[in-house]
């Protein structure tokens, strides 16, 4: 049977995902908008010990993408970025020796992906500082199959890096981030046949997403970075969340930093109750996905234009309610910390 495992950064997601990476046999294809010097060694030294090592980069350099480039090739691994015709790939997908597939809201960069030293996870391991991001992973041969595809097109989309990318190495500070608390381990479970798929690209996600707030009579809960309301996506999805609480489904938005005022004064004419993340009290927050009903979804894709269009983006459509009260628990510490937006509720 297949497992599932939902992780959270900063809690527990960098200490699984380094244990998957570091337990590569045979491949390891990634599939990363950013990846920084605290992944790249790993990546690396998978290449060095003969696991064959694939990874596609965005084509923006910064924030460790050029070295890490170097590393991986120096090591014997390949690396390719997307070219400007094939859009943005803002996607976190991994696929661990073609079975096991690891999707998330955020990149390999330390911010976004502390780990223990040690290996250890909650609650022996110490609180870890970082920003909130979701992780799903699967050995589900359905999703393996899937990803294995995607990774094959964006490959055949990508070319060598630029040589301008050579000699550069500048990595972005982590920022105002902070510890939430408390952090918890991460859930494994079984789930039922037939209750995972991939989306891949930033309409099918988009698409996903509508489809489970569409279905939502008692829950609703949204994360995201920032939402964008003017994006047509974005007018679509929030009309659904709409219809979901004229059902009386709780209906909430959690947004990782404080909005823009004219996206605060549209979120407050929704009459949604809206809060954002604020480091002072708990940390930021990257994550990316809904909680609809039992249905959870770990995204990449942003709330905007190209997050819920032309990205090269993926998620985990997960229809478990142990899955989605997990995640959901998460959501809710995080609400709780959290400030309201100006005007909402």
């Amino acid at each position: 049977m297949p497992e599932l495992i939902c992780a959270l950064g900063p809690d527990n997601a960098g200490t699984v995902i380094t244990g998957l990476v570091r337990g590569a046999r045979t491949s390891l294809d990634v599939a990363m908008y950013e990846i920084g010097p605290s992944y790249a060694w790993a990546i690396a030294a998978a290449a060095r010990r003969g696991v064959r090592v694939r990874v596609i980069l965005d084509r923006h350099s910064a924030d460790g993408n050029a070295g890490t480039a170097a590393a991986i090739a120096g090591a014997g691994g390949a690396c390719r970025v997307l070219t400007r015709g094939s859009g943005t790939g803002h996607w976190k997908l991994v696929l661990i020796d073609g079975v096991r597939v690891a999707t998330g809201t955020g990149n390999l960069v330390w911010r976004d992906a502390p780990r223990d030293s040690r290996g250890r996870l909650p609650p022996v391991a110490p609180p870890l500082r970082g920003t909130r991001e979701w992780w799903a992973i699967t050995d589900d041969a359905e999703v393996a199959g899937g990803a294995a595809l995607a990774v094959e097109t964006a490959w055949a989309a990508s070319r060598l890096p630029p040589r301008a990318w050579r000699g550069q190495r500048r990595v972005v500070e982590p920022g105002a981030v902070g510890t939430p608390a408390p952090q918890v381990e991460p859930l494994r479970l079984t789930p039922a046949p037939g209750s995972l798929r991939l989306a891949v690209g930033g309409l099918a996600v988009g698409s996903a997403l509508a489809d489970a707030v569409e279905q939502a009579h008692s829950r609703v809960l949204l994360i995201a970075p920032y939402l964008h309301p003017r994006a047509a996506g974005v007018r679509s999805l929030m009309a659904a969340a709409w219809a979901a609480r004229t059902r009386g489904a709780d209906v909430r938005v959690l947004l990782g930093a404080r909005p823009p005022a004219a996206d605060a004064a549209h979120l407050c004419r929704t009459g949604m109750p809206a809060r954002w993340m604020d480091p002072a009290v708990s940390t930021r927050g990257h994550a990316k996905g809904v909680i609809a009903d039992g249905v959870a979804i770990v995204m990449s894709a942003n709330l905007s234009r190209p997050g819920l269009g032309a990205n090269w983006e993926s998620a985990l459509v997960i229809r478990s309610e142990a899955a989605a009260d997990y995640l959901a628990a998460a959501w809710q510490r995080d609400w709780s910390a959290a400030q309201p937006v100006s005007g909402a509720v």
